[in-house]
């Protein structure tokens, strides 16, 4: 593994990027959003791709994107990143600090370790995997993710659609890390599950489908030999209807090689296919059936999230947990050819506020060892604090392009995090566009709920905000948010902010 520090994000240089914003989704004048539209390296959609016979989404990772922003070397176009370390994200130097994460060889111009967002790389071919392909690195740790929402809605109305993709075993097991996919009514970002206190504990999306492949089949971490569900989490209103397979075949991996995934979903009925793991990254064998059974869903349009967890591998690595022998301070995943089927949903745009990327030191993860591969505490802060409204906003933020074109109707979609208390049905958050009116959010009971728990969320929201079309304006917008009614000795914060904007 190279180990010259790049010590920049991104490839950028470190400093505050949430006074710009980039636009995403930028349409047309018609007012049509960019999806089906040829010209993006990687994007395929109207016809064969990603193994799919007529993908209305495909991505396989051809070469990095021009155009970078919370997802790093993905286009912003296609896709919107979210992380999230739940654990008190603003009582250690930062907000949402996250440090360095080692990483295998990428491409040339590359170099270990790297910070937000430079996490998120296009890596050449390898001996494991002969196509250029996606790499992420979840540095994040006590229930830390990565999560990659595609910003292209995926219908599945009155059929049964399919999600495909490519994708790595965790070689350790959920102590250490594994991946998942979700499907969220909302766009809202990393979601995640709680279902027990110590049993992740991050996001809960109002009504999703979630599949967590964090089953080892055939063994236990680093001994196992196949890819197994560790459950199926189906979300209706907030309430977790977990869902646990029985133990089936085991799909076999090997670390760094990729096995196939295949979800077949309805609002009914879910079916969950994994081949075992190729030698070269390209062929594979047959599926195997993981899962087959009902289930109840609530609506049948969502958001397509691939998502890389980190439950504690600083932790579980400095204990020798699976034989483990020296630290693993990041879950790395590779991934290849994402995508579904069905319509190609064009009905929306979407324009993101970058992370905040300022650099700090000293940062100690909650109730973890120091990363010896990190003396000096390096990470950077992710997100914004939300201070109260008697204070006044901490920073302008911006969304930049904005075009509001046969705009229908608008959303605010964020993470935040609160700290929990009794009183937190009295929470509100305020926000404001362009300098204009405060509009209040107050947590909702629900949300209220979540806060107090069970489950254990550790604070962490998804939030959704209607906006009035009025508003906003055509162009750049600025965006600030306060709070009121919430504890300030650890203030709240904001992250992973997406404007959605929805034309007929």
């Amino acid at each position: 593994m190279p180990s010259a520090a790049s010590g920049a994000p991104g490839g950028a240089t470190g400093e505050a990027s949430g006074s710009s914003g980039s636009a995403t989704g930028v349409a047309p004048s018609s007012g049509t959003s960019s999806f089906g539209a040829s010209g993006i390296s990687g994007y395929k959609a109207g016809g064969p791709g990603c193994g799919l016979a007529a993908a209305a989404f495909c991505d396989t990772f051809d070469a990095p994107s021009a155009t970078q922003g919370r997802a790093g070397e993905l286009n912003p176009l296609l896709w919107s990143a979210g992380r999230v370390a739940p654990q008190g994200p603003t009582g250690h130097g930062g907000v949402y600090p996250i440090g360095e994460a080692v990483i295998p060889a990428c491409r040339a111009g590359i170099t270990s370790p790297v910070f937000p967002d430079g996490d998120t790389l296009i890596c050449d071919p390898t001996a494991d995997v002969n196509s250029n392909f996606l790499l992420t690195a979840v540095a994040s740790q006590n229930y830390g993710s990565n999560s990659y929402r595609i910003r292209q809605p995926f219908d599945f109305s009155g059929r049964t659609g399919t999600i495909v993709l490519d994708g790595t075993a965790s070689p350790y097991g959920g102590l250490f890390g594994w991946v998942s996919v979700e499907i969220t009514q909302d766009p809202i970002a990393v979601p995640s599950y709680a279902k027990y206190v110590n049993d992740e504990g991050g996001v809960i999306p109002q009504n999703a489908l979630e599949v967590q492949f964090a089953g080892s089949c055939g063994g236990s971490g680093a001994m196992a030999t196949g890819v197994g569900i560790s459950e199926i989490d189906v979300f209706s209103n907030y309430v977790y209807s977990p869902i646990s397979p029985p133990t089936g075949p085991c799909p076999g991996y090997q670390p760094g090689k990729m096995n196939h995934f295949e979800i077949h979903v309805s609002q009914t009925s879910l079916e969950v296919d994994v081949s075992p793991f190729s030698p070269d990254g390209k062929t594979f064998g047959a599926p195997m059936l993981l899962y087959k059974g009902p289930i109840s869903l609530p609506f049948s349009r969502g958001w397509v999230h691939i998502t890389a967890h980190n439950h504690a591998s600083l932790k579980y690595s400095y204990l020798g947990t699976f034989g483990v022998t020296s630290p693993v301070d990041a879950t790395v995943t590779l991934w290849d050819n994402v995508g579904f089927d069905g319509p190609i949903v064009t009905n929306t745009r979407e324009y993101e506020v970058p992370d905040a990327l300022l650099p700090i030191t000293g940062f100690q993860p909650v109730n973890d060892p120091a990363d010896p591969n990190n003396p000096s505490g390096k990470a950077f802060s992710t997100g914004y604090l939300a201070p109260d409204v008697a204070t006044g906003p901490a920073t302008t933020l911006h969304l930049q392009g904005v075009d509001l074109t046969n705009a229908a109707a608008a959303r605010l979609a964020l993470t935040a995090w609160y700290l929990t208390s009794k009183t937190n049905a009295q929470y509100d958050l305020k926000y404001r566009l362009n300098g204009g009116s405060w509009r209040d959010h107050p947590i909702s009971t629900a949300e209220a709920g979540l806060l107090t728990g069970p489950p254990g969320i550790q604070g962490a929201l998804g939030q959704v905000l209607d906006v009035a079309l009025s508003d906003l304006v055509a162009g750049d917008n600025t965006l600030e948010f306060v709070t009121s009614n919430v504890p300030q000795n650890y203030p709240p914060a904001i992250a992973n902010v997406d404007l959605v904007i929805a034309t007929p």
